[in-house]
């Protein structure tokens, strides 16, 4: 209500340049004051509510942008933890996948080693089989040579040595023993 009063006494105690001829009317007060009460119901009536509810939709604007921020921080938060947790595991890790394809390195060489020995004992066994072959072979075709040779040599030597009387007898002989046979 103070307002009003001050309002009300600025209005009576005012007075234009050339006011010492007269006083001022009580309806000079009054029209402006109903008029600045009806201004200012108007404005408590229509625009106060309306400033208020825009008020308040950016107050909750503001405040679910702010819990929106709040979120993402706690998230970027969050992301960072666990990024700094991967990078500070990561040394241990990339030394524990050195050792193990180390391991995995060293077990594969052992294996061609292995496969290698192996490899060369077949291959030295199959060397050896191949030679007893080839020595049976040049065994068997020498002494096929050898008998051909002493059956030529023998049969020039019959031819030589054996009489008519001698192939007469050898004939008779077959064929008693052929008959034998029978």
């Amino acid at each position: 209500m103070k307002i009003w009063a001050l309002l009300f006494l600025a209005q009576a105690w005012a007075a234009p340049a050339g006011s010492d001829e007269h006083a001022a009317s009580i309806y000079q007060i009054i029209f402006p004051l109903v008029n600045f009460v009806i201004f200012v119901y108007l404005l408590k009536r229509f625009a106060l509510p309306w400033a208020r509810s825009e008020m308040r939709s950016r107050r909750d604007d503001i405040l679910s942008a702010v819990r929106d921020a709040n979120e993402g921080k706690r998230r970027s938060d969050e992301m960072v933890r666990d990024y700094q947790g991967r990078l500070a595991g990561l040394s241990e890790e990339a030394e524990q996948i050195r050792k193990m394809l180390r391991k995995e390195g060293e077990a594969e060489k052992e294996r061609l080693v292995r496969d290698a020995e192996t490899l060369s004992l077949r291959m030295k066994a199959d060397a050896d089989f191949l030679a007893e072959q080839e020595v049976k072979i040049a065994r068997h075709q020498v002494r096929q040579e050898i008998a051909r040779l002493a059956e030529e040599a023998a049969h020039k030597m019959v031819q030589r040595h054996l009489t008519e009387a001698d192939q007469k007898t050898l004939v008779e002989d077959f064929m008693v023993e052929l008959s034998g046979i029978r």
